[in-house]
């Protein structure tokens, strides 16, 4: 059972960041992009896949919006939220360390449609 976002911790998140992190070097990431939106991002921002990763592998605890939440739609692991601000754009990121010894993975990196809270802002 995953904890809700009220319990949820620095150290939980600074964990899971650590481990997905871990994961990316060793496997690289896998990204969505057959997300219309996803690929969109990057002319939107004017950067390139491997800013985007260099981006990913940049996040903090306090870019932390929510999560995790349980991928129903993939089974690849939890799915963790984090909000980046990028070229003073600020960036929806959706990603998941996947299963076993799979590559972690992007489900979203696109401009954020709504207001991201950062409940560990400041607070680190």
């Amino acid at each position: 059972m995953h904890k809700d976002i009220l319990d949820m911790d620095i150290e939980t998140v600074d964990k899971f960041l650590k481990e997905f992190k871990d994961k990316a070097r060793v496997f690289g990431i896998i990204f969505r992009i057959d997300r219309k939106k996803n690929m969109q991002a990057l002319l939107d921002l004017e950067i390139s896949a491997i800013m985007r990763e260099k981006i990913i592998m940049s996040l903090t605890v306090e870019d932390y919006y929510k999560g995790p939440t349980e991928d129903k739609l993939n089974y690849m692991g939890a799915l963790w939220e984090f909000g980046k601000s990028v070229e003073k754009k600020e960036v929806y990121i959706k990603i998941s360390k996947g299963t076993g010894a799979n590559s972690p993975i992007c489900v979203s990196f696109h401009l954020a449609e709504r207001k991201i809270e950062h409940p560990f802002k400041n607070k680190k």
